[in-house]
């Protein structure tokens, strides 16, 4: 089953979204950027959900660059789900190789769907 983890320093949408995707999907989660790490190194997921504001402030965007620059973690496929809802904020997240962004409050079957549809995608691509 592929594997995904939920990267969100909030225990109840770590919950929300863990609940909704594991219907589909192996799900981990993790409260910060550390642990975020640790989890992608043992769990080895397929798709990270993550959040920009954490512990400290853009500690998602930090985390971004650092699977975007390793070689090992550049191919896993992020989608940045977070509070921040300027345009500005979006843009600064693709631009840094996001490949996907949801506001809160978030629809999970849209979640869902876009996790299954970036799979089958990545796929057919192979």
């Amino acid at each position: 089953m592929t594997q995904i983890l939920v990267v969100d320093d909030n225990p109840m949408i770590r919950k929300l979204l863990g609940m909704a995707l594991s219907r589909h999907f192996s799900v981990c989660e993790a409260c910060d950027g550390p642990s975020a790490f640790e989890a992608i190194r043992r769990h080895k997921p397929r798709i990270v959900f993550l959040d920009i504001m954490m512990p400290s402030a853009d500690e998602g965007l930090d985390l971004l660059d650092r699977l975007r620059s390793d070689p090992l973690t550049q191919g896993i496929v992020v989608a940045m789900v977070t509070s921040r809802t300027d345009q500005d904020d979006r843009a600064l997240a693709m631009a840094k190789g996001a490949d996907g962004f949801f506001s809160k409050p978030f629809h999970l079957q849209e979640i869902t769907q876009w996790a299954a549809e970036r799979l089958r995608a990545d796929t057919g691509s192979k």
